[in-house]
């Protein structure tokens, strides 16, 4: 946690005097978030209230995320600062802080797709005290709180231009090997 903190605070002060010679812009990203697609089988599927299918491959997950960019070079490099709140799998109350580095991978007229990686804590309430699950030891645990902090940590975002400033935002988070979850909302550059 205290590294995560350190690369926080850098990447806030140093950045943007590292580009005071760049052209660079900063960008606001608001998202509600989404859907979970499992990619096996849950053990414990009775316990996600909100699920498509009897297996829980496909789960509602209801919440928000919120994003800072930092543009680093022009418009195709930046840094990200992000955060989400969420109703998890198991309508139990999660989220995620992450920082990391976006590039531009491919755009052409309207459309764009951005990828970012970087470290990310991924947070829920204990679900130990959920009556059926059984705790295989994944996630750690603190007080009432199950966490699993990430080194490396990947999305894809596809954006839509709307108008000069404003894109129609999706975002694919691959949690791999064990779900895919996807955001959409809007993201305003300024």
């Amino acid at each position: 946690m205290r590294c995560f903190t350190i690369i926080l605070l850098w990447t806030i002060v140093a950045i943007p005097c590292l580009a005071q010679d760049a052209e660079y812009k900063n960008a606001f990203t608001a998202k509600l978030f989404g859907i979970s697609v499992h990619l096996k089988e849950s053990p414990h599927p009775e316990i996600f209230p909100n699920r498509l299918d009897d297996k829980g491959y496909i789960t509602f997950n209801y919440g928000a995320i919120v994003g800072y960019d930092r543009f680093i070079v022009g418009n195709k490099h930046a840094i990200r600062v992000e955060q989400g709140l969420y109703a998890d799998c198991a309508a139990s109350l999660a989220g995620f802080t992450h920082i990391g580095w976006r590039a531009l991978i491919f755009q052409k007229n309207r459309h764009s797709l951005n990828g970012g990686i970087g470290p990310t804590l991924v947070y829920r309430k204990d679900w130990n005290r959920l009556e059926g699950y059984q705790d295989d030891g994944y996630f750690n645990r603190r007080g009432e709180w199950q966490y699993k902090f990430y080194w490396y940590a990947g999305e894809l975002e596809y954006n839509y231009k709307l108008s000069e400033q404003t894109d129609f935002s999706v975002n694919l988070v691959p949690g791999l090997p064990e779900l895919i979850s996807f955001g959409v909302g809007v993201r305003q550059r300024f």
